[in-house]
């Protein structure tokens, strides 16, 4: 049995049609301190929630079916008075989503993991202020949860002044650290919407700190793992319940300051809504509401119909499953058939009983979105009307449809791995049409920095280094990919500043700059990444770990013959001399993440160690140094294209080596001007083609004996079958 999700006629959509609440009464605030309440005779919790997950929640992505009251007042919107609306909706999310930012406190949450966004009484996001576009689609499920088991509960109810927090990774589609708030908005007694933030904050007490276990075995190891709860009542925030969150991770002082950014947001824009209501009317609000997601829905498949139809592959593959280094297969098929594109990923690696790499289906959906509303669809709204253009189709049994009690704590890495496939497929898809949408991958690796002790002021912390938000670009037709872009995933956010980092987390950075030759080398390269240099500074000790994957296999393939951004891996000293370096005002320190690998060395000495990206946090002390590279996009195109001019260029600026450029490029060089030898350089390029002429084979050929070649068996381990792998994605 697998699970599948294709257009059928919206009466019989989501199973029952209409998402209904437990007790199937329509959702009223009746005023004073009065709850939504169901049937009088509903004395007992067991008869309208579920204590385990609910399946059923996760199948409602795409909209609910209009209610009664949105189907009457759609109809009779002006469409002047439309468009104001529609444009003050975004303005108050803009404004929820920076007053988030400005409020909170963890890494995520200050440099922009933030999605504010404005639901439908019915649950579903229409108006959503972000970068993290894969919250466009997910954060709903949680609304859709509460107003199914708890809106009529008598022991919970929905009323004016409520709020609800929750962050179990099931509803949210991601992982634990990723948390959320919403609080009701009603008009004359009526539900009319809902109001939430979704934030990654840095810390949610699991076994090993920062938000992300290596060594998760079970999702309790994942630590705290809520479903939507009231938090809050009559416009204040629940001490007890406040107390019992902080007490339950590392750093009580962010997980607080979280929820009350995320809540205070929210009322500033609960009162804007208010003030919209006041000249509009509920009527125009909920229709107006419903009518964007209609819109964005036969907007989204509009747009699909005009592209090609085809069937497009494009296997992914991970080089960790956490704690180990093995290879996983993401095996990704986009079908794309009239005004609807079809996700299918049969032939992908079994499910990780034990290992933190699975990802629940719903957040593959959601990285989907990252895709879709970037590239795919960058002039419709991020919600989850985009949906009405997909289907999908996953095996169960796989990691990439986690189910049970299994671990996601790596899920984000598994997810942004099946992103790039999207980015690749997409390539392909578009470039018939719209080449300019066809654009090579932003690097899809990670490279998260988790730490979790006490920093220098004596105060617990635990949580990443926002470097995570400092990835280059992909190559694009007619430019290289931009350096230091920021993050695919999160395409608003920000690394910040390292003073700001240092104020508050005990660290010193030796440096943080370009990483060069971190890219995909191309007929337009990648941008560069960051590389940094981080010294555990002010306190005894702290503990450091990474997450991400990319030290043995490419994480970032080019396109239409560009080629990978390299393998990264992260390197340590511990009982570093560098303290005393500094001290000395030594000139020869490294400054750039490159120098560390120069033929001379570099003048820090101490036990040096090389680490994948993937690893445990572990006890680093005062003095010690973590040197992290977050890297480049892809290459888009062939390098023996590329602009000789443009190669010297970046030779001179330090952005590619002078081994590249000779060997990758074959471009000459001037040795004396640092220009690009034309001659040269065409001549070097004419032999190299013609020993590519002299190497090539017939597809027959190649195929036969390709098919002879298999990784070892101890990196298939995990995998699933080798031989015969292409039956299974038929």
């Amino acid at each position: 049995m697998e699970l599948s999700h294709e257009r059928v006629p919206q009466r019989h959509r989501h199973r029952q049609g209409r998402l209904r609440t437990a007790a199937a009464a329509p959702i009223r605030h009746t005023g004073g301190q009065g709850a939504v309440r169901g049937r009088e005779d509903n004395m007992n919790a067991f008869n309208t929630i579920k204590y385990s997950r609910d399946p059923e929640i996760v199948q409602h992505l795409r909209p609910e079916p209009p209610s009664d009251w949105e189907a009457r007042t759609m109809p009779g919107l002006d469409p002047l008075d439309y468009e104001i609306f529609t444009h003050k909706m975004q303005m108050i999310a803009l404004e929820g989503k920076e007053t988030t930012m400005k409020l909170g406190a963890s890494t995520g949450m200050r440099w922009g993991d933030v999605a504010f966004g404005i639901y439908t009484a019915q649950g579903d996001l229409a108006v959503c202020a972000t970068g993290i576009y894969h919250h466009a689609v997910l954060s709903q499920l949680p609304v859709k949860y509460l107003i199914k088991h708890l809106a009529n509960d008598p022991t919970v109810g929905l009323k004016e002044g409520d709020s609800f927090f929750y962050n179990d990774p099931y509803y949210g589609g991601v992982h634990n650290a990723d948390m959320g708030l919403c609080v009701p908005v009603f008009s004359e007694g009526k539900l009319i919407c809902f109001i939430g933030a979704a934030v990654h904050t840095g810390e949610c007490g699991g076994s090993e700190p920062g938000g992300m276990v290596n060594s998760a075995k079970s999702r309790y190891d994942e630590g705290l793992m809520s479903p939507p709860i009231k938090i809050g009542e009559n416009f204040e925030l629940k001490e007890d319940l406040l107390g019992l969150l902080a007490n339950s991770t590392r750093d009580p002082r962010t997980m607080v300051l979280d929820i009350k950014a995320r809540l205070a947001a929210s009322r500033i824009a609960e009162r804007r809504v208010h003030e919209t209501l006041a000249e509009t009317g509920a009527d125009f609000l909920v229709g107006g509401l419903r009518r964007i997601l209609q819109q964005t829905g036969e907007a989204a498949r509009a747009k699909v119909a005009t592209l090609n139809d085809g069937i497009f592959r494009q296997p992914r593959f991970i080089d960790t499953t956490g704690p180990e280094a093995a290879l996983l297969k993401i095996n990704l098929v986009v079908e794309k058939k009239g005004d609807r594109i079809k996700l299918i990923l049969h032939g992908s690696s079994p499910t990780l009983p034990d290992r933190p790499m699975n990802t629940f289906f719903q957040g593959l959906i959601g990285m989907a979105m990252v895709y879709a509303c970037g590239w795919l669809f960058p002039e419709l709204p991020a919600n989850n009307g985009l949906l009405e253009a997909v289907d999908w189709e996953f095996p169960e049994g796989s990691f990439i449809n986690a189910q049970g009690d299994v671990p996601v704590s790596y899920a984000p890495a598994t997810q942004v791995a099946f992103a790039q496939g999207m980015f690749m497929t997409g390539a392909k898809m578009t470039y018939a049409t719209d080449p300019s949408r066809a654009v090579g991958a932003w690097h899809t690796g990670f490279a998260v920095t988790v730490f979790a002790g006490y920093n220098q002021w004596g105060e617990p912390i635990a949580d990443i280094t926002p470097e995570i938000n400092a990835t280059g670009a992909g190559g694009r037709p007619g430019a290289d990919g931009v350096d230091v872009a920021g993050a695919f995933f999160a395409t608003m956010s920000d690394c910040g500043d390292v003073e700001t980092t240092e104020a508050e987390r005990p660290f010193l950075y030796t440096f943080r700059n370009f990483f060069n030759n971190s890219y995909g080398h191309g007929k337009y390269r990648g941008g560069s990444g960051v590389g940094m240099g981080l010294k555990v500074h002010g306190v005894p000790m702290v503990a450091i770990g990474s997450m991400g994957f990319g030290s043995h296999f490419p994480a970032t393939l080019g396109i239409f013959g560009g080629r990978a951004a390299p393998p990264a891996f992260v390197q340590t000293v511990r009982g570093s001399n560098l303290d005393g370096l500094m001290a000395e005002g030594r000139a020869d320190l490294p400054r750039r993440l490159e120098d560390l690998y120069a033929p001379g060395g570099t003048p820090e000495e101490g036990t040096r160690d090389y680490l994948s990206v993937a690893h445990p946090p572990a006890l680093y002390e005062g003095g010690d140094t973590f040197y992290v590279p977050v890297t480049g996009g892809a290459g888009y195109g062939d390098p023996l294209q590329r602009d000789p001019d443009a190669v010297a260029h970046d030779v001179s600026s330090g952005r590619c080596s002078v081994e590249a450029a000779r060997d990758i490029y074959i471009v000459e060089i001037d040795g004396r001007t640092g220009l690009a030898d034309k001659d040269g350089t065409t001549a070097r390029r004419d032999a190299a083609r013609k020993a590519r002429l002299a190497r090539a084979k017939p597809y027959d050929a190649f195929v036969a004996e390709w098919s002879k070649l298999s990784p070892p068996a101890e990196v298939l381990r995990y995998y699933g079958p080798w031989d015969g792998s292409a039956a299974q994605e038929a």
